[in-house]
């Protein structure tokens, strides 16, 4: 049992050394050829657009530049021959991986970020129709208590269950992209009429009154 756990640890890491070395390698070398190079490019090619560059910049980029160059050396010390048998093809799986990579991360972090600033133009936009319904109702009330903490729980409540709607209902309704936009204002109307019900009751039964009482909470 011993030995095979060492076993397996030994594996692990030899797979881990292969997997960060073709990582390096690819991230260094812009291509299989450059591994091959007798002679390194000088540190003053590695950054020729640097009177280009910002000035803010042009420390960082230097550095940068300085290290890849000085990985770029190493590599170049070891014969042609190895290079050729053992750094081109972890270059080729090392490229491959960045390129998954990148792939996964620009699929997942594209849509998230699209999630996120849709749900907060949505909360703000139930935010500010509500408001000023409410304002409409009993204009001597002040902003500052129309957008109570429970009135920011209820509006942010609202944008969940319309955003877990958005996402849902898909699975279930084939025909839902050709009807989104009209479900959504529909949706949002639902919502925007379940948090206004206590103002409007309370319009109703005292027109006079400003006021109110907001989930056991006075408002005005």
């Amino acid at each position: 049992m011993k030995e095979s756990k060492k076993r397996n640890k030994i594996a692990v890491g030899v797979i881990a050394g292969i997997a960060s070395l073709s990582v390096l390698l690819g991230g260094v070398f812009d291509s299989s050829g450059e591994i091959l190079e007798n002679s390194p490019g000088t540190e003053k090619d590695a950054i020729s657009s640097i009177g280009e560059l910002a000035r803010d910049d042009i420390q960082a980029k230097t550095v940068s530049q300085s290290v890849r160059q000085a990985l770029k050396n190493l590599v170049y010390r070891i014969p042609v021959k190895i290079r050729a048998v053992l750094f081109v093809p972890l270059w080729f799986l090392g490229s491959a991986i960045l390129w998954a990579f990148d792939l996964a991360l620009g699929a997942i972090v594209a849509p998230a970020a699209h999630l996120i600033l849709g749900f907060i133009l949505q909360t703000l936009l139930l935010l500010a129709v509500i408001g000023l319904f409410i304002k409409i109702l009993f204009p001597d009330l002040p902003w500052s208590k129309i957008f109570s903490k429970k009135l920011f729980l209820s509006v942010f409540a609202g944008s969940i269950f319309m955003s877990l709607c958005d996402i849902i209902v898909p699975h279930f309704w084939q025909d839902y992209k050709l009807y989104r936009n009209i479900s959504k204002v529909l949706l949002g109307l639902f919502v925007v009429g379940i948090i206004l019900r206590p103002f409007i009751k309370k319009k109703l039964k005292d027109p006079a009154s400003y006021k109110i009482v907001y989930n056991g909470k006075v408002l005005g």
